[in-house]
C-alpha cells in the first residue's frame, strides 16, 4: 500500500491494542453526542444574555397598548452586539439552496461529519485494517442517535432542542447520510485489501463478508429510496420501503461482526421504543366526514377520544390520521387541527383538499352515510414550543389555502384569550389569506362566525382572492363574497370591519413594511403557513427588516419531510 497506510502484520498484544482502540473511539463517538445539547444550551444562553443586555439599556415607556394582552412596549436603542446576533441567526436559517434545507443544517452536518472524521482517523498509525474498522465501528455508534431522532414524542432530544419531529426529521436524513458515507468507506476499503491480497473469491463466501455486502446494500437502498425525488414521486413506495428496510438492517449488522453489537442493542431498543409509542399515542375513533365536491374541500369532525381529552393542545399543532387496519394503518398523513381548543370542544376539527392517497380515500368513504372508523395521533408540532405570541407588539400570520388550518387557530386563540379578559379588540394582530376562490373560505368564516357570536369581534383579517373568475363562475363569486360579507359581524368592507375579501395577490412587502415601521421598539411574531414561494417570497421582505434593533420571531411551516 502506498503511504501513509500499509497492511501491516499484527502479534497478540499489538492486536488486543487495536481492538483496545477501536472500542474506545466508538464509544466515544457516541458520547460525544451529549456536547450537542450542551452546544445548543451554549447557543440559547448567549441569545438570552443579548436579549438582557438590549433590555438593560432600553429607555423609559413612552407608550401604553389599551390591549391587556400587549400591554406596553419600549422605545430600545440600537443594539450592535443584538443586531448582528440577529442576523447571524437569520442567515443560518436561510435555505443554502432553495428547498435544499437551511444553511444552520447544513453547517451542523458538515461539522459533525468532520467530527466522526477525525475520530475515525486518529491514533490509526499507518495501520490499514484498523483505519477500515474504525470507519465501521464509529457509523455503528451513530445509529441509536439516528433512530432516536426518527421518534415523535418521547424523546430527549426534542425537549433539550425544544424541536419537534419534524424540525428534527431533517437532521435524522443528514445524520443517515453521514452513516451511509462511512458505512460505504468502510466496505470499499475491506474489499480493496481483498483484492489486493487475493482474497476476495475466497472471503465473499464467508458469512461476516455476506452480511456486510447485504447492510451496505441495504443502507445505500435505504438512502438511495429516501431522496426527495422518490418522496415526491410516491410517498407510500418510500415509507414502505423505509420502515421495511431499517428494520432488517438492525439483524444484518448484529451478525455481521460481534463489536457492534451494543450499538445495534441499543438502536433496537430505540426502535422497539418508537414502536410502543406510536401504538399507545394512536387511538381509534370514529369520524364524520363531509366533502364539499365545488371546492374539494374535506370537512372531518372527530369526537376527542378519552385518551386525548388529557392532552394539552396548542393552536397550530397537528395529528396523524389514518386506518385503523393494515397495511392502511401504515398511511398515516399529517393534518392541522383546525380548532384552537379541542378539549373544549370536546372534537377535532380538520380540513383537508382531497386528491390523492389518503385524502381520496376518505372523500370516497364519505359517501357512507355512518360515521367512519380511523386513527389518530398526536398532537405534536413545533406549536408546543413557541414563545407566548400574545406578548408580541404585532403578530403576522399569513396563509395559502388551507394553509390556514395553522394559521386560523392561533389567530382565533389571540382573539378568545384577549376577549376573555377585558373584551378588546387587538389591533397589533393582522391575519393575510389567500385563496384560489372566495369558497375556498367558507369554512373559516363558518368558523369565525361561531367564535364570534359567543365571544365578540374579530379583526384583523384580510382576505385575498386569487383566481380570475371566469364568464361562467362570476355571478357565483360575487353571491359568495356577498354571503361571506352578511355573515359575517359587520356587513361593511372598511378598515373597520376587520373581514376585508380583496381580488389579487396581497402585497407582501407593504404588509410587512406596516408591521414593522409602526414603531421601532416594539416586537413583531410573523408566522406563515403555505406554498413554499409564499413562504419563501415573505421571508425576503422580513429579511430587509432583520438587524434593525427589532425583537422578531418567524415560524414557517411546512410538512414537506
Amino acid at each position: 500500500m502506498a503511504y501513509p497506510y500499509q497492511f501491516v502484520d499484527l502479534d497478540d498484544e499489538q492486536q488486543a491494542c487495536r481492538r483496545y482502540l477501536l472500542n474506545s473511539y466508538g464509544q466515544f463517538a457516541q458520547l460525544s453526542i451529549l456536547l450537542l445539547p450542551l452546544i445548543y444550551q451554549l447557543a440559547v444562553g448567549i441569545s438570552l444574555l443579548i436579549g438582557r443586555i438590549r433590555k438593560s439599556k432600553a429607555y423609559q415607556p413612552v407608550k401604553d397598548h389599551s390591549s391587556p394582552v400587549i400591554s406596553r412596549f419600549n422605545k430600545r436603542p440600537n443594539n450592535n452586539l443584538h443586531n448582528t446576533w440577529s442576523k447571524i441567526r437569520w442567515y443560518l436559517n436561510g435555505d443554502l439552496v432553495s428547498g435544499r434545507s437551511t444553511r444552520q443544517v447544513w453547517l451542523s452536518a458538515v461539522l459533525w461529519a468532520t467530527w466522526l472524521l477525525v475520530l475515525a482517523t486518529k491514533d490509526t498509525g499507518d495501520d490499514y485494517l484498523h483505519l477500515t474498522r474504525r470507519f465501521g465501528i464509529v457509523a455503528a455508534s451513530q445509529l441509536p442517535l439516528h433512530y432516536l431522532l426518527a421518534l415523535k414524542s418521547w424523546s430527549p432530544v426534542q425537549y433539550l432542542a425544544r424541536m419537534s419531529h419534524e424540525e428534527l426529521n431533517v437532521y435524522h436524513r443528514f445524520l443517515g447520510r453521514i452513516i451511509i458515507m462511512f458505512m460505504a468507506v468502510h466496505a470499499s476499503l475491506y474489499l480493496n485489501f481483498y483484492v489486493q491480497k487475493g482474497l476476495l473469491m475466497n472471503r465473499i463466501r464467508d458469512w461476516d463478508v455476506i452480511l456486510g455486502l447485504t447492510a451496505i446494500s441495504t443502507a445505500i437502498l435505504i438512502g438511495t429510496t429516501a431522496l426527495s425525488r422518490v418522496r415526491t414521486w410516491n410517498y407510500r413506495v418510500f415509507f414502505y420501503l423505509h420502515v421495511i428496510l431499517s428494520i432488517s438492517l438492525l439483524p444484518i449488522l448484529y451478525l455481521h461482526v460481534p463489536y457492534l453489537r451494543i450499538y445495534i442493542l441499543e438502536a433496537t431498543a430505540i426502535y422497539g421504543l418508537l414502536i410502543l409509542q406510536r401504538n399507545i399515542e394512536q387511538a381509534p375513533t370514529l369520524a364524520t366526514l363531509k366533502h364539499n365536491p365545488i371546492t374539494n374541500l374535506l370537512f372531518i369532525t372527530i369526537p376527542l377520544p378519552p385518551s386525548f381529552s388529557k392532552l394539552t393542545f396548542a393552536p397550530g399543532q397537528h395529528i396523524y390520521l389514518g386506518f385503523p387496519s393494515l397495511p392502511q394503518k401504515l398511511r398515516v398523513n399529517p393534518f392541522s387541527i383546525a380548532n384552537p381548543n379541542p378539549p373544549e370542544d370536546k372534537c377535532i376539527q380538520l380540513f383537508a383538499r382531497a386528491l390523492n392517497g389518503t385524502t381520496a380515500m376518505l372523500a370516497d368513504l364519505e359517501r357512507k352515510p355512518q360515521p367512519v372508523l380511523l386513527l389518530i395521533e398526536g398532537p405534536y408540532g413545533s406549536a408546543k414550543y413557541f414563545p407566548d405570541l400574545a406578548t408580541y407588539d404585532q403578530v403576522l400570520l399569513v396563509a395559502g389555502g388551507v394553509g390556514a388550518t395553522f394559521a386560523l387557530p392561533i389567530y382565533r386563540d389571540l382573539l378568545i384569550r384577549n376577549e376573555r379578559v377585558e373584551g378588546e379588540s387587538i389591533p397589533g394582530v393582522r391575519f393575510v389569506w389567500t385563496v384560489r376562490q372566495a369558497a375556498d373560505a367558507r369554512w373559516g368564516f363558518d368558523q369565525l362566525r361561531h367564535h364570534s357570536a359567543g365571544e365578540g369581534s374579530s379583526t384583523g383579517l384580510e382576505l385575498y382572492v386569487t383566481g380570475s373568475p371566469s364568464q361562467s363562475d362570476g355571478d357565483f363569486e360575487l353571491r359568495e363574497r356577498e354571503v361571506l360579507l352578511r355573515n359575517s359581524p359587520s356587513t361593511a368592507v372598511d378598515e373597520h370591519s376587520g373581514q376585508d375579501v380583496r381580488r389579487g395577490r396581497p402585497d407582501l412587502r407593504n404588509i410587512v413594511d406596516a408591521v414593522f415601521s409602526n414603531d421601532s421598539g416594539e416586537s413583531v411574531a410573523v408566522l406563515v403557513c403555505g406554498p413554499q414561494g409564499m413562504g419563501a417570497a415573505l421571508r425576503n421582505e422580513v429579511g430587509r427588516w432583520v438587524g434593525k434593533g427589532r425583537d422578531f420571531f418567524w415560524h414557517s411551516e411546512e410538512f414537506g419531510w
